[in-house]
């Protein structure tokens, strides 16, 4: 780790990830990623857009298998990785700045949305994509038949994913409306420790 500037940011997926199968067999995703920076306008008191700014992420191995399932544009996202900032002459002879992250982790921002969250077990020779299907079909061999407890579709959700069906809308019934109302309903009779 010496000599190496490793950053967190937050930010979007400015364009669908790119998938690819690189050298021996080695799995690649590159995206972009977006933020523009916000500020409070002193005269106005109004929120205004500030620039915006991107970085060119790219992710190895089963970052990228995994990435490739459940990413798409628009996301927004958090990357964890190292960062390299190196020249280049672009098309027309102007030299330019380039700034790259190769990715150590991306997940989902919270705070930005909700996410589901299904580990796939470490079967040797198959992609994520291969295992989501799996779980949809109930094929693993792991004793799992595939059938998600009650309310749950999050096996059928990734395997919509892996095909390219999913709707990049929230989904409707991602939440049991009559649990979390029972969970608030037994937090009213708990005394808060402060």
């Amino acid at each position: 780790m010496f000599n190496e500037a490793h950053v967190i940011l937050s930010g979007r997926v400015a364009y669908d990830p790119q998938y690819r199968v690189v050298g021996n067999n080695v799995p690649r995703l590159s995206m972009r990623v977006v933020w523009t920076t916000r500020r409070r306008d002193s005269a106005t008191g109004e929120w205004v857009d500030g620039n915006t700014s991107g970085v060119n992420v790219t992710c190895w191995r089963k970052l990228a298998e995994n990435l490739n399932v459940c990413l798409r544009k628009g996301d927004p996202v958090l990357v964890r990785g190292k960062l390299e900032v190196r020249p280049y002459v672009g098309r027309d002879g102007q030299s330019k700045t380039a700034v790259d992250v190769d990715a150590i982790t991306v997940g989902p921002d919270l705070t930005r949305g909700v996410a589901h969250f299904l580990r796939v077990s470490a079967m040797a020779g198959k992609t994520a994509a291969q295992q989501a299907a799996e779980l949809a079909e109930g094929e693993n061999g792991d004793g799992y038949d595939g059938a998600a407890p009650a309310g749950d579709d999050g096996a059928a959700a990734l395997a919509a994913m892996a095909d390219g069906e999913a709707d990049t809308a929230a989904d409707d019934d991602m939440f049991d409306d009559s649990a979390i109302e029972a969970l608030a309903k037994d937090a009213e009779g708990v005394a808060a420790p402060f």
